[in-house]
């Protein structure tokens, strides 16, 4: 085995510093509470607020794109020796009022266990298992395919909450969407 040339440690250590520097720069919203409220808010930041009254609440999000307006909070994630910039919080706008929250893991370990303080009534949060999230809200087994597996959705009249699991088994919890039905993605 080798021992590596300085030039290469100097690589190393200038990366090492961009990914560490990168984490620590995030922002991370200003969570008003600790809760999620199915199908109305997030840490305080609720349904049909206004782009400023969000503002106000979360604080300032690094991007707003449109088509639909989708206002993010971003980080670097670090996921299998990669490091790429990813949503890991942020809101969706019609007709200038909030329609849906979303938060999600960032794969960020300064950022993570801030996400995972957020909670349901009733204990439901990310990282939480699709299994207790199903049993809890009175959501009936998984069904066949992808997205019957991956997806747990809670609906009360026209507003949603949808528990998220992506990789197989689909058992954690990554994400977490409340609000109106149909709006960014909710069922």
């Amino acid at each position: 085995m080798s021992t590596p040339s300085r030039p290469a440690l100097a690589a190393i250590a200038a990366l090492l510093a961009v990914a560490v520097a990168g984490g620590a720069e995030a922002k991370v919203p200003k969570f008003k509470t600790k809760t999620i409220v199915p199908g109305q808010a997030i840490g305080g930041l609720k349904i049909g607020m206004t782009k400023s009254k969000a503002v106000k609440t979360w604080g300032k999000p690094e991007h707003c794109q449109d088509s639909p307006l989708w206002c993010q909070f971003r980080a670097d994630s670090h996921i299998d020796g990669f490091t790429t910039n990813n949503p890991f919080a942020g809101w969706y706008l019609k007709g200038g009022k909030i329609v849906a929250i979303e938060i999600e893991f960032a794969e960020n370990t300064a950022i993570d266990p801030k996400l995972v303080k957020l909670k349901t009534s009733k204990g439901i949060h990310l990282g939480s298992s699709m299994a207790t999230a199903r049993a809890k809200y009175g959501l009936g087994p998984a069904s066949g395919g992808e997205a019957g597996l991956s997806r747990a959705i809670v609906k009360k009249g026209n507003r949603c909450t949808l528990f998220y699991a992506p990789a197989a088994p689909y058992d954690k919890i990554d994400a977490i969407q409340v609000g109106v039905c149909g709006a960014a993605g909710l069922v």
